[in-house]
């Protein structure tokens, strides 16, 4: 498909994956509109966004994408409150953005005639205790066990409903955890390369939880070619396929970086094992990573020692 000039509005394109992708549709030609909460307009300052059409709302007050007389063919909704932790302390912000705010998306692509809509939900649905590895599309979904799990799957559930009562075109997928340069501090990969670099020694909470970490740039691929694909409406997974264990992980970032590792032996909350299947996707939209996770996890700690008066910026988040 042929990006040059297509209409593209990215909802939380000031964010870790949606700035990315937000790169990733400039390169490609598009016509593109950031819409993101005004105070993280600031985020894109010294970046290759730093000049692209930014509107600072709040996606979650109806009728406000409508102001910005945009009129999009492609819309990719990213906004979101999406630290786990921070929707349980507050559950009716993490309602209106994760709900109400994918509703007015989905309602505002369907007035105006939008081409396709991409959701990024969230693998954590499959719950702290999986059924069976790899995980696959089929695996029980888990809505009981956080906040934030019942609000990305009522996201889901909007999608579902324009999709099949409103012919709305939409793609929903189950992204695994993405990694990569930029990703605010609180997440696992970036506190740990922020621990080692300013001179502390590396703590973990727990050694014993694994995850599936995917390069963002493989997830950013993956975003657009569900954009471009004809199937609606999900779930696709977005996952590269490989189990690490969080205490391999942390020892070996510890150790690039000349840093001591101490295990807290602490509960944690969260699922206990991640493994994606993500046969889905390479059928369904012949993607596959493309950046092994050594790879990407060099070039993150690379930015992160080259870019460590960012993370002390309290507006990376």
């Amino acid at each position: 498909m042929n990006w040059q000039r297509k209409r593209v509005m990215v909802t939380g394109g000031a964010g870790f994956i949606g700035s990315h992708l937000s790169e990733s549709l400039i390169e490609l030609g598009a016509d593109l509109r950031i819409i993101d909460l005004p105070k993280r307009e600031s985020r894109l300052k010294g970046t290759s966004l730093e000049d692209v059409a930014f509107s600072g709302i709040d996606v979650s007050d109806v009728g406000a994408l409508k102001s910005t007389g945009f009129k999009p063919e492609y819309l990719f909704h990213l906004a979101a409150f999406a630290i786990p932790q921070e929707c349980e302390i507050d559950r009716e912000l993490a309602y209106k953005r994760n709900v109400q705010g994918t509703f007015n998306a989905l309602d505002f692509a369907k007035r105006n005639d939008v081409e396709k809509v991409i959701f990024p939900s969230s693998a954590q649905l499959y719950g702290i205790y999986p059924k069976y590895l790899p995980i696959d599309e089929n695996h029980p979904v888990d809505t009981a066990n956080s906040f934030y799990n019942y609000t990305k799957k009522l996201g889901e559930e909007n999608c579902t409903f324009f999709w099949e009562k409103q012919a709305l075109p939409v793609l929903f997928f189950r992204l695994f955890n993405s990694f990569g340069e930029r990703q605010a501090k609180n997440y696992f990969i970036p506190s740990v390369i922020i621990q080692a670099l300013n001179g502390k020694k590396v703590e973990i909470w727990s050694d014993k939880p694994t995850r599936d970490f995917t390069y963002v740039k493989d997830t950013v691929n993956a975003l657009i070619k569900g954009a471009e694909s004809k199937y609606s409406p999900g779930p696709i997974n977005i996952g590269y396929g490989k189990e690490i264990k969080i205490g391999d992980l942390a020892r070996q970032i510890a150790t690039s970086l000349d840093s001591e590792l101490i295990n807290k032996d602490i509960p944690v909350t969260g699922s206990m094992r991640m493994l994606c299947d993500n046969t889905r996707a390479a059928q369904l939209l012949n993607w596959k990573p493309e950046t092994t996770f050594e790879q990407g996890l060099e070039r993150t700690i690379n930015w992160y020692r080259e870019n460590k008066h960012l993370y002390l910026n309290p507006n990376l988040s």
